[in-house]
């Protein structure tokens, strides 16, 4: 067994909501994982890789149901979408024939066999996809919503096959059909999957974005030749040449030369900062003027940009009470739906008298309308965005605990104005005496147009907002 005290992340494949991810947590956990955290938003799943191998831990989520994804490309259509438009192209002639029982030409899907071959196919594939995950839920004693999905397309088809079955092609056998009702399920439940894909990826756009600010090339010196590599093919103790208007690769010390560097994004700051040779650089800030050469001193996932995005993604670690009372109720939600629907058969059946089939239909429209999701995902992705849009303004919140800290606060006190300022400044009014305003201008503008200074630059730009007058002409002659 290999034993090491690395961190390893994991894509995994054929999450379908929160509560899978949770289920994933508590199974890897019960087997003696270290520091799991699995993140539904992401599909990711961190952990110690300190009493297992990484390719044991991958044994134990395949052994789930699901899959691991060997690299974080994004397809151009994701599984959510083929899935989606296959079942509709079933679904919707299956479901069409409860509105045209008058068209004759469309009267052959009254046929029980016709509504069953066009089940079939949603049918199955509703069950290797939802099943599978309603399986590995109740593996790991954290049930999710695929069972309730599993139980009520599968109750609708096996009724279905029994009236079928029972009554053969007699018109009473159309009111123990329920085929459309089968894979209407599957099908909703999949559109909805598939906006709540879309959903959760405008949310980590956040995370998206930081991730862009590393990816970039780098011009660094290998054994007396100048070549150029991508950010994460840079390794410790490489020499990097960085240039007027580049952006740092990577971590670093220079090594020769003197430059100012913009490092706003993550200080704050917003006045550039004079780095010469033994001062550090950070990777992901840009050299607004000079020419340095740099030792990489931290690369890959151990640049402090690496570490924001990791604080980030990690976020859902530091739980809110809210969030935390969300994640138990998601947990016993399943099991008591179940239960209610049961009871809301036999009550209805047996208590109040109500027809067979719509007290059926009663049971199955429990399961179908309950759905954890909403409640399990609300929470953990508001934190997400709230703290990745933080980020990016260059605020770093220590996880969703303190997020909900915020709402308590009624005072802030700053003691540093560069750092809660722009650098952007504007002209808000302008009083000229004895002067015309156009000619003051133009004074001020030739006089800031060669000004590195923040104040100088913003006077300019707002200046030069308009185009330039005969005046200027004049006073630039």
């Amino acid at each position: 067994m290999k034993i090491s005290n690395k961190k390893g992340t994991l894509l995994i494949e054929g999450m379908t909501c929160s509560n899978c991810a949770a289920g994933i947590e508590k199974h890897l956990s019960s087997r003696g994982v270290s520091n799991v955290s699995v993140n539904f938003s992401t599909s990711e799943a961190n952990f110690s890789c300190v009493n297992f191998s990484e390719l044991e831990i991958k044994k134990m989520i395949e052994s789930l149901g699901y899959s691991i994804k060997e690299n974080s490309k994004k397809e151009k259509t994701s599984i959510q979408s083929k899935l989606f438009y296959f079942s509709l192209f079933f679904t919707l002639p299956l479901f069409s024939h409860m509105f045209l029982k008058e068209v004759e030409e469309v009267n052959f899907l009254q046929d029980p066999f016709i509504q069953f071959l066009l089940c079939l196919p949603v049918y199955l594939l509703g069950t290797w996809f939802f099943g599978r995950s309603a399986i590995a839920s109740i593996k790991s004693k954290s049930l999710n919503m695929d069972v309730l999905i599993t139980i009520g397309s599968s109750a609708a088809f096996f009724y279905s096959i029994y009236g079928w079955i029972l009554f053969g092609g007699t018109p009473e056998a159309h009111q123990y059909l329920f085929f459309e009702t089968s894979a209407t399920i599957i099908t909703l439940v999949l559109l909805g999957n598939l906006l709540e894909k879309r959903s959760v990826q405008q949310t980590t756009t956040a995370i998206n974005e930081l991730s862009e600010i590393q990816k970039t090339k780098a011009k660094v010196q290998r054994n007396n030749e100048i070549i150029e590599l991508h950010f994460e093919e840079i390794i410790v103790g490489d020499i990097i040449i960085v240039n007027s208007g580049d952006k740092i690769a990577v971590d670093g010390i220079i090594i020769e030369g003197n430059a100012s560097i913009d490092e706003s994004m993550i200080t704050g700051e917003s006045i550039p900062v004079t780095k010469t040779i033994n001062n550090n650089v950070i990777g992901g800030t840009i050299l607004l003027s000079g020419n340095i050469k740099i030792k990489a001193i931290s690369v890959g996932s151990d640049t402090l940009l690496s570490n924001i995005i990791d604080l980030v993604k990690n976020a859902q670690n530091n739980k809110p009470k809210i969030q935390k009372l969300g994640d138990k109720v998601s947990g016993v939600f399943v099991p008591v739906v179940v239960l209610i629907s049961c009871l809301t058969f036999i009550f209805s059946y047996y208590a109040f008298g109500i027809e067979l089939v719509e007290s059926f239909e009663r049971s199955i429209a429990v399961l179908v309308i309950s759905c954890p999701c909403a409640m399990g995902l609300a929470t953990p992705t508001a934190i997400m965005v709230g703290i990745g849009r933080a980020a990016k303004n260059g605020i770093l919140i220590k996880g969703g605990s303190t997020l909900e800290k915020f709402s308590k606060i009624k005072h802030m006190f700053f003691d540093k104005t560069g750092t809660i300022t722009t650098g952007n400044f504007k002209i808000k009014t302008l009083e000229v005496i004895n002067e015309e305003e156009s000619y003051v201008k133009n004074i001020i503008f030739n006089l800031e147009n060669y000004s590195s200074h923040p104040i100088a630059k913003s006077l300019v730009a707002e200046l030069n907002k308009k185009p330039p007058t005969k005046t200027q002409d004049l006073l630039l002659v």
